[in-house]
């Protein structure tokens, strides 16, 4: 019985370390979640590539927004039929989940499919930072590279899924902060809000196309409606479902009510955010 009791607070106190330190013990209300989450999802490349195409890009405009109209149908499924399995499984990763359900083969492959891709896909968004910072600052590019990856890496490495949620929610706050300011600096460039709108392209406003279903020979364009928003929905519900730099988050939720609320405010507040910057977009098209 001693043994048996020493064995168990062992796996305790171990299984507890484990969460403090990858889900931060969970302890996150909704609202240090639902930036996390928004700010881990909205990178550099968003605030380039998505106001590039509005504004610049041959064909494009606020079309790119019926795109998002399938994230609030993806929250919804995820909220109902997968988060909560995965919350009530009591896991720190959903690598473990899956040697649960399957075996330890499969928790090793696609750990490391996962970590490959990661590491291409993180380092597109680092080398667009340091382009960003080199331009602005006129840092040399590898020195750049450096810093972001050495002062990610501490921060992250000390402290945790605390230090990540919380230096998350403060990236958010400056990225939104740093929107409003661009977007008032550029129409204060074109002249002011009238004067925007009067050299603004009004073909780049169509923001959806119900004419074009996406298939068949007679389909010319590629952002028909109904195409982006299926395609939205399978994209979101996979990406805040699968992987682990969003489901770690949810993980990380006091409660599971709190989980499905950061699911609901990220369905809600999503849209606002990606049309502030798609306007901007606008704003830098008619400019150039």
């Amino acid at each position: 019985m001693p043994v048996d009791f020493y064995c168990w607070e062992n796996y305790s106190a171990k299984k507890s370390g484990r969460q403090d330190y990858y889900l931060g013990g969970k302890s996150f209300g909704w609202f240090p979640l639902s930036l996390s989450v928004m700010a881990t999802q909205l990178s550099a490349i968003s605030f380039i590539s998505a106001p590039a195409f509005v504004g610049i890009r041959q064909g494009g405009g606020l079309q790119w927004l019926s795109y998002e109209f399938g994230l609030p149908l993806a929250m919804i499924f995820l909220g109902v039929f997968l988060v909560p399995k995965l919350y009530k499984a009591g896991i720190v990763s959903i690598y473990e989940y899956l040697e649960n359900r399957f075996n330890r083969s499969t928790r090793v492959l696609i750990s490391i499919v996962f970590q490959i891709s990661r590491s291409f896909g993180t380092g597109v968004m680092v080398y667009a930072v340091a382009l960003i910072l080199m331009s602005v600052l006129g840092i040399p590019f590898y020195q750049t590279i450096l810093v972001i990856g050495v002062i990610t890496l501490i921060y992250s490495y000390q402290g945790g899924m605390s230090a990540v949620v919380y230096g998350d929610m403060i990236q958010m706050i400056i990225l939104v902060g740093g929107i409003v300011v661009s977007l008032f600096v550029g129409l204060d460039y074109l002249g002011g809000f009238h004067n925007f709108l009067a050299h603004l392209d009004p073909s780049r406003l169509n923001a959806v196309n119900f004419k074009d279903f996406g298939i068949g020979e007679g389909s010319g364009s590629a952002f028909g409606f109904f195409p982006m928003v299926i395609g939205g929905f399978f994209l979101y519900a996979s990406y805040y479902g699968t992987d682990q730099s969003q489901v770690q988050r949810l993980l990380s939720a006091k409660n599971m009510k709190t989980a499905r609320n950061t699911l609901l405010v990220n369905g809600l507040l999503r849209f606002p955010i990606t049309l502030l910057y798609s306007i901007m977009g606008l704003v830098v098209g008619t400019f150039a």
